[in-house]
């Protein structure tokens, strides 16, 4: 059955126009459409947020050895990187769930497609 012949059928019974149930689709995806999506963007300003704040550490811890790093060279010593490991690890540990987290999403993203 042609789509013109289903659409004279439809409106012959049913007395809608072609337009009308055009426009009562696009409204039903678009609604679908927003939902999914503004799912998928809670999603990704979550992340985003997560993000920023292990930014906002790395740039603290940063600056922390920066100090120390001075403050070690005016006395005289020299500080090194292996002194901070320790304070990097919960850092590196956010970071890599990050990483897991949103491949797993990734992931998650290809296989519905």
């Amino acid at each position: 059955m042609g789509m013109e012949k289903f659409y004279s059928t439809v409106r012959s019974k049913l007395g809608l126009e072609k337009e009308e149930m055009k426009e009562e689709l696009k409204e039903e995806v678009t609604e679908e459409l927003r939902q999914e999506l503004g799912q998928e963007i809670s999603y990704i300003e979550a992340q985003m947020k997560e993000y920023e704040q292990l930014v906002a550490e790395v740039n603290h811890l940063l600056s922390t050895m920066r100090k120390e790093r001075v403050q070690k060279r005016s006395n005289g010593n020299q500080i090194k990187m292996d002194d901070f490991s320790e304070d990097m690890e919960p850092l590196k540990s956010k970071l890599r769930k990050l990483e897991e987290s949103m491949q797993k999403r990734l992931d998650d993203q290809t296989a519905y497609s």
